[in-house]
């Protein structure tokens, strides 16, 4: 009977999770700048064919991120085509598989109410809204799950040394994933052996450590052997400047964990984490002594890696998503002797139906009129590419933002490349440079396709540039801006000779 039970809980789990993860997934146009951007090195990966060498335009490489999110976004569209659908279904999959994972986790944290941990991953906010946008910590959190349920069924679940091999190719994976930021479980898991000295499991396996090193770094091998300079790159900007200085520009003063963090944490586990709050609040702190060790672990899992987000300088929302997952494990915990009568129910089915709603919501807030559904519109490269097509003269080629925001989500609806060019020429760094060349270097180029976005405030310095290199713009148009202002508007060009039409 417990057997039937627990096989019921895990169907209805699989179902709830995979009705939020799919439900209006690919009724919204892509956002930029960060849907667009990532989907474009996975289009541009697409083109050149090349799952090795990271473009967001064939005149610049995009090394930020690692490639596991790309070649699934990749693998997905040249499935099922080139639509919103296919560019998040990685994210929706990695949402499912998560709350599989934390139902497992569950079995061995919660064993009495081993679906709980799971259903408060389902119905929070922040991991069911960060499943609808294509990024990479959704992926990593998976890859997270993943490694650190292979060390739990290792050493609470009375599985063999076998699942420590699967713990490092996951780490592997999650490497792979986001780089250096997905081996902080690891942390939780090195302090946790060392405190409780504790040799139960042996993780310094060789063909876990193998499987490690193949995953993760095979790319990361074959990239810095095929551009010099890039171990520099990884280095010094994605890890030094991330951690130790200002130059990402993210909240980097003291009290940024306060105004990122806490606000996401707060709304983003509605309602689940107040009301374990306030089950716990005679005593908010643990006390490690008496704790069991399963306790003992899931604390340093969120502790530490949370302390290292505090400390590093760079800050985003989505950073903590992976420590979501201990977050649902611990309020489950306070909350496993919690007998949810027919209102709770019901009150749930409603909670569920209102994330749904949101998802559609915003789906279709662009269509509206007010203050939100302007920003949203503006953000909405499928809103932006809607308003273009009517001044196309043909198919583009290469679209262009002249000293301007660029919208690299229009490579999805126009199948061009997308560029940002400046006036003056600059030093390109080895990857995420500010241009990807300058005005005149791209009207020094031979292919036609052209076409130009330009700030109206930077028109007639345009018109200049392009007289001194001898060519002849052609104004398309206007794309007004959404508030009415007029010096927020950009102007359409081509330039003579592009489309045969012309």
């Amino acid at each position: 009977m417990t057997d039937f039970l627990r096989r019921r809980s895990l169907f209805a789990i699989l179902l709830l999770a995979a009705l939020m993860a799919f439900a209006f997934q690919g009724s919204r146009g892509l956002w930029d700048p960060d849907e667009g951007r990532y989907s474009n090195v996975a289009l541009q990966m697409l083109k050149t064919g090349d799952p090795v060498t990271l473009y967001r335009h064939p005149a610049s490489f995009h090394f930020t991120k690692p490639p596991l999110t790309y070649w699934a976004v990749a693998a997905s569209v040249k499935a099922f085509g080139r639509n919103e659908w296919a560019v998040r279904l990685p994210m929706a999959l990695a949402f499912v598989l998560s709350a599989l994972m934390v139902f497992r986790l569950g079995r061995i944290f919660v064993p009495e109410r081993p679906w709980l941990p799971a259903l408060i991953f389902v119905l929070s906010p922040y991991p069911f809204l960060a499943a609808h946008t294509m990024n990479t910590d959704t992926v990593l959190a998976a890859t997270e799950t993943l490694a650190v349920l292979c060390f739990a069924q290792a050493r609470f679940g009375g599985g063999s040394a076998r699942w420590v091999d699967g713990m490092w190719a996951a780490f592997g994976l999650a490497f792979l994933a986001k780089g250096p930021p997905g081996l902080l479980p690891l942390l939780a898991i090195v302090a946790f052996q060392l405190l409780q000295r504790d040799a139960a499991v042996k993780l310094l396996r060789p063909f876990g450590l193998l499987a490690f090193a193949l995953i993760g770094f095979t790319w990361y091998a074959l990239v810095i052997e095929r551009h010099p300079g890039l171990l520099q790159y990884f280095l010094g900007h994605e890890v030094v400047a991330r951690i130790a200085s200002d130059e990402m520009d993210r909240h980097p003063q003291w009290y940024g964990p306060l105004i990122v963090y806490l606000p996401v944490l707060g709304l983003g586990l509605l309602p689940w984490l107040p009301l374990a709050l306030w089950r716990r609040r005679r005593q908010l702190l643990p006390r490690w002594a008496p704790a069991p060790d399963s306790q003992r672990f899931l604390w340093l899992w969120l502790a530490l890696p949370l302390l290292v987000f505090c400390l590093a300088r760079s800050r985003m929302p989505l950073y903590l998503l992976p420590l979501v997952v201990p977050i649902c494990l611990l309020t489950a915990r306070t909350l496993s002797d919690w007998q949810p009568g027919r209102g709770w129910i019901l009150a749930l089915a409603g909670w569920a139906l209102l994330l749904i709603g949101l998802k559609g919501t915003l789906a279709l807030t662009p269509s509206g009129d007010g203050e939100l559904a302007l920003g949203l519109r503006r953000n909405n490269a499928a809103s932006v590419s809607a308003q273009l097509r009517p001044l196309l003269p043909g198919a583009p080629r290469e679209i262009l933002f002249v000293e301007d925001k660029t919208r690299y989500g229009l490579n999805l609806y126009l199948d061009a490349d997308i560029a940002r060019v400046g006036f003056k020429p600059e030093a390109k760094r080895i990857s995420d440079a500010r241009f990807d060349m300058s005005l005149a270097q791209s009207f020094a180029q031979e292919h036609g396709g052209r076409i130009y976005f330009v700030p109206r405030p930077h028109r007639e310095r345009f018109m200049v540039a392009a007289r001194d290199a001898g060519v002849v713009p052609v104004e398309l148009g206007t794309l007004a801006d959404e508030r009415g202002k007029r010096g927020k508007d950009r102007v359409v060009y081509t330039l003579r000779g592009d489309f045969p039409s012309r």
